[in-house]
């Protein structure tokens, strides 16, 4: 007798279908998709939205969803974060989900847009749970404008150094 198991057992035994399946029920409300992989012990997840996601709130989130599945499978997760039609994410973040890690507020990100973008996402089930760990502060740089003229620009530095390496025959 074969027995499938439920979404829910899938995603605590580190399933990243499951957990992605999960994290899309919760936020295609908010017009997010979710899509997941595992790779070793780290969890890919790629967060899509129309809007900016703030990041801070995006991490809160899989931190909390996470840390109640307890999956084994798991100890590391990188997120990343596009707006649809973008070729490059928004922000990506790293953070751990051992608890040694958690307790000491360790949280690694590269961030490209300010936290004081408008949050997309909820900050976190409301439901009751257990006190989670606090979240650091983060120190954020100042916005770069938008993502297409700081890529426009870019192109056209590389070109002139092209342009430049051709006329002086380095």
């Amino acid at each position: 007798m074969i027995t499938s198991l439920s979404l829910l057992e899938r995603a605590k035994q580190g399933d990243a279908g499951a957990i992605a399946a999960l994290m899309n029920d919760v936020l295609q409300a908010q017009d997010v998709w979710v899509k997941a992989t595992l790779e070793s012990d780290c969890l890919q997840v790629m967060l899509k939205s129309p809007a900016v996601l703030h990041q801070l709130t995006c991490i809160t989130f899989m931190q909390r969803g996470l840390l109640r599945l307890q999956p084994d499978a798991i100890k590391q997760v990188r997120a990343y974060a596009w707006r649809v039609g973008d070729a490059f994410p928004l922000w990506i973040a790293t953070f751990s989900l051992e608890q040694d890690s958690l307790l000491q507020g360790q949280l690694k990100a590269v961030i490209d847009q300010p936290a004081s973008a408008s949050a997309v996402m909820p900050s976190g089930d409301e439901t009751s749970a257990p006190s989670q760990p606090s979240m650091p502060t983060l120190t954020l740089p100042p916005p770069i404008g938008k993502r297409s003229e700081l890529f426009k620009l870019g192109f056209v530095i590389v070109a002139i150094t092209m342009v430049y390496f051709v006329v002086t025959g380095v």
